[in-house]
């Protein structure tokens, strides 16, 4: 088989997906499209109650799936509530593992950033294995330059002294370059955490305009927006197979890289993103003339 090919599967192959508590209910027959124990992420929006991601967690982890929890700092509004979520999570749902974010930009309590919550180290005391941390290649309209770059150092700082793997999820992209570009510099901040690159699953182009907008990727936007000039492809679902092949194409010429594995956003769906990752893994794949990976008896 191509090498190339080879190394897109690898890459794919343990691919990770995330979900909301309110969708997950909806959702049946979970085990019927997504592998057993795959990691599902759970979303925690600005207005959710946290018992609903604990409870999710339990159901998710009960199904056979590896539950890992959004911890949003700054939607803590103490280091009380902070020990209770972290305490209920791993005693009562079983959770191992979580991502800790900064989260929304309305901060509600004492809380303000990812780093303040390792440095409580509660994460230690209720024993989570793996952490997950944001990255944002094209940067974070919230944030400075300079502050993420602060981060960057704090955290691989951290990492030395914890016993938990820390590794970092990027919020989505749609262009190889701006993971290239941000793993360039990563390297000059003498980054040693692995990443795993998030990336939009199959979905139309005025969906994902939308959440681009929303996150305020100002890169992707802009490359969205030039694309939904021409209208046949604006109702036309996109899936970033091409970017798929050229984070492998990186990989392979840069071993040096810590890109580790694929996070995929289901923005048009749980169901829709899951299969075509799988049928990435499963199906035979063949590169066209643009350097496009094709996927045999598989439509999206």
């Amino acid at each position: 088989m191509n090498k190339k090919i080879n190394k897109i599967k690898y890459l794919v192959k343990n691919y990770t997906i995330e979900t909301t508590p309110k969708v997950f209910k909806k959702t049946n027959n979970l085990n019927n499209f997504i592998n057993p124990d795959t990691h599902i992420y759970i979303t925690y929006l600005p207005d959710e109650n946290p018992e609903n991601i604990i409870e999710t967690a339990k159901k998710i982890k009960q199904n056979g799936f590896e539950p890992i929890p959004h911890l949003p700092a700054r939607t803590m509004k103490n280091y009380s509530e902070l020990e209770k979520y972290l305490g209920k999570l791993s005693e009562e749902s079983g959770v191992k593992k979580i991502l800790i974010i900064g989260g929304n930009s309305n901060q509600k309590g004492d809380i303000s950033s990812s780093m303040q919550v390792l440095k409580t180290r509660l994460t230690e005391k209720y024993n989570y294995k793996e952490i997950g941390l944001a990255g944002h290649p094209e940067g974070n309209p919230d944030i400075s330059n300079k502050e993420l770059d602060y981060a960057i150092i704090e955290k691989n700082k951290f990492a030395k002294d914890t016993d938990a793997k820390l590794y970092f999820v990027t919020q989505f992209f749609f262009e190889v370059e701006s993971f290239i570009n941000w793993e360039k510099h990563l390297t000059k901040l003498k980054n040693e955490i692995k990443i795993h690159a998030g990336l939009p699953g199959p979905a139309n182009l005025k969906t994902l305009i939308s959440y681009a907008k929303s996150c305020g990727i100002g890169n992707s936007i802009k490359l969205l927006t030039k694309q939904a000039l021409n209208i046949t492809k604006i109702t036309s679902t996109k899936a970033p197979n091409k970017l798929i092949y050229d984070l492998a194409s990186y990989k392979m010429l840069n071993h040096y890289s810590n890109l580790e594995k694929l996070h995929f956003y289901p923005f048009g769906g749980l169901k829709k993103t899951s299969s075509w990752a799988n049928a990435l893994i499963n199906n035979e794949l063949s590169l066209n003339e643009k350097n496009d990976i094709d996927i045999s008896d598989f439509k999206i």
